[in-house]
């Protein structure tokens, strides 16, 4: 016989979403989004796993809200990039310190870190968890050998995020979907015809089978990025290139002082990154 009682406070069953009043938790941005959400948004002091199918596809359009509303509160944010020595790893997106400013994130209020290793990703993640004064981390965590090794890492990380009301990300490749995880959420992001495709592969409640359209860019975005050509990247992700062009040559170097639109399409990194994260500049 099913008990009718109320469950006592931070106690939920497996087939409903928990809607805890206790555990904090800060806005997507995204209406649709945070509807699917135990809680109504991302779960503060929680580890929170993307999984990106590419960079660039607006998975930094989608954490946009939540790490502008960070520093209005008047906390920093902590970014750990893709270490610079992995060799299995993928070009990764870089930021675009313009495209931070114009979409509401003031550089100056965010901490840019960028390993040289793995293990150095990792060290730093943890010291800004510790630090326990941080508004966001978000890192680029790179596949390890062997899941044992990366669980006990991922279980490091939550552990000590579980200390504060920080809003963690880790971003990590597909490859990791069907891997254990101490993640409470777990979302994998895919782009879908010009908007992004999440799906909630792991959440506290029933799961979600369909996935989440969402609408990151503006409408015109494909068309406007439709005219680009992108060089092949430097085989160092940290050094951008110049010599993108829309007529299919080489462009000659340009002086530092470039326009808005140039210098966010001067590289393969460059457009990834903060043209996705703000497609208004190439609009």
């Amino acid at each position: 016989m099913i008990s009718t009682e109320p469950l006592p406070p931070g106690v939920w069953r497996a087939n409903a979403l928990t809607h805890d009043q206790s555990e904090h938790c800060a806005s997507s941005g995204f209406a649709a989004l945070d509807r699917e959400l135990p809680g109504g948004g991302w779960p503060q002091g929680r580890l929170i796993e993307l999984l990106v199918d590419h960079p660039g596809i607006g998975e930094l359009s989608l954490l946009q809200p939540a790490l502008a509303a960070a520093t209005k509160r008047g906390t920093s944010c902590a970014w750990v990039l893709p270490c610079r020595q992995h060799p299995a790893a993928e070009p990764a997106a870089l930021p675009y310190a313009p495209a931070l400013s114009q979409a509401g994130l003031d550089p100056a209020d965010h901490i840019f870190i960028r390993p040289d290793s793995p293990r150095e990703s990792h060290w730093a993640l943890e010291q800004c968890l510790r630090s326990g004064q941080l508004g966001a981390v978000l890192g680029w965590v790179p596949d390890t050998q062997g899941a044992d090794a990366g669980f006990h890492a991922l279980r490091r990380l939550h552990l000590l995020a579980q200390r504060s009301r920080t809003l963690v990300f880790i971003l990590r490749s597909p490859n990791n979907a069907h891997t254990p995880s101490p993640a409470t959420l777990r979302i994998r992001l895919r782009d879908d015809a010009g908007r992004l495709s999440a799906c909630i592969l792991k959440r506290r409640g029933h799961p979600l089978l369909d996935p989440i359209l969402l609408r990151v860019r503006p409408a015109n975005w494909r068309d406007a990025m439709a005219g680009y050509r992108c060089e092949t990247p430097s085989p160092e992700p940290a050094q951008l290139k110049n010599g993108m062009t829309t007529s299919g040559r080489s462009a000659a170097r340009r002086p530092a002082s470039r326009s808005r639109s140039e210098s966010s399409t001067s590289s393969r990194y460059g457009s990834m990154s903060y043209i996705g994260l703000l497609p208004e500049l190439c609009a």
